[in-house]
């Protein structure tokens, strides 16, 4: 064999099952970070759906308490600017 130019192969790189264990690790990497990246935007997207939540009560609570109040002031200070 010293007159052979064909370079050696790794047998790492030639053996079908090496490979296939290689490429199943990998997608098994791949797959672990697609699940955590959807887990943080699962947690994003009910954070943000709580905050609209929160904001449509508060406006809610503003137009049916705080809105009647202020019209019968508005009311009671016309009342009074004519009455002078």
């Amino acid at each position: 064999m010293p007159g052979t130019d064909e370079p050696k192969r790794d047998l790492r790189e030639t053996d079908p099952d090496v490979l296939a264990r290689a490429l199943e690790m990998e997608l098994l990497l791949k797959r672990a970070a697609w699940q955590k990246t959807a887990e943080c935007r699962g947690t994003w997207r009910a954070l943000s759906i709580f905050f609209l939540l929160l904001v449509v009560l508060a406006a809610l609570f503003a137009w049916l308490f705080v809105a009647p109040q202020l019209r019968e002031r508005g009311v009671e200070s016309r009342a009074a600017e004519t009455s002078r």
